[in-house]
């Protein structure tokens, strides 16, 4: 009976590698959406001692694969920001968009975000967007810094297809409207 166990859940996993290699997983926008929405606001800071310094917050993050440009992922979201400079303190809210080339950690299982460039920003008030135009390239770097080493997706282990795309998946294809990881044996 137990070599009978043995055998079955051989052949179940082949099966499965064998699905793998022939159907790619696909993850969808909604999907990666509902990941970030789950994580919440993402905070983080960045300055120049002495110079300046940025508070960021950023939430209500929302993804476009494929839509644009061929192998980039579109991001907007909303950051909260406190920007002190010269001994002033200015509150701002930014719109952000964004795009960066997904890549895939197969050790972890997690996409991530590479190669950001932020293709358009907006603020209020008004009266703070000059500041804010000399420390964007700080901000924008330090957005992309925190979204390259910030999962936007983690495959889930506990899913028997999940688990085994984790184990297999070798490349990672951007399509209109989803991801695919494709797995292969070799």
């Amino acid at each position: 009976m137990h070599f009978l166990k043995k055998v079955l859940t051989v052949l179940t996993l082949g099966f499965f590698t064998l699905s793998v290699q022939a159907s790619p997983f696909s993850i969808s926008e909604q999907q990666i959406n509902q990941y970030l929405s789950k994580k919440g606001t993402i905070n983080d800071k960045l300055g120049i001692p002495g110079l300046f310094s940025v508070d960021y917050a950023l939430k209500d993050l929302v993804t476009q694969i494929g839509q644009t440009e061929s192998n980039r992922v579109e991001m907007s979201g909303l950051a909260d920001t406190l920007i002190r400079l010269s001994g002033k303190t200015y509150p701002a809210k930014l719109h952000l968009t964004f795009d960066a080339v997904p890549e895939y950690n197969a050790q972890e299982g997690a996409l991530y975000l590479k190669n950001l460039r932020i293709l358009r920003w907006s603020g209020e008030p008004n009266s703070v967007m000059e500041q804010l135009q000399d420390v964007m390239p700080l901000l924008s770097d330090g957005v992309a810094a925190l979204l390259s080493r910030m999962p936007v997706y983690t495959l889930d282990e506990s899913d028997m297809k999940q688990m085994l795309i984790k184990k297999f998946a070798k490349e990672i294809k951007v399509e209109k409207g989803r991801l695919e990881l494709i797995g292969g044996m070799f």
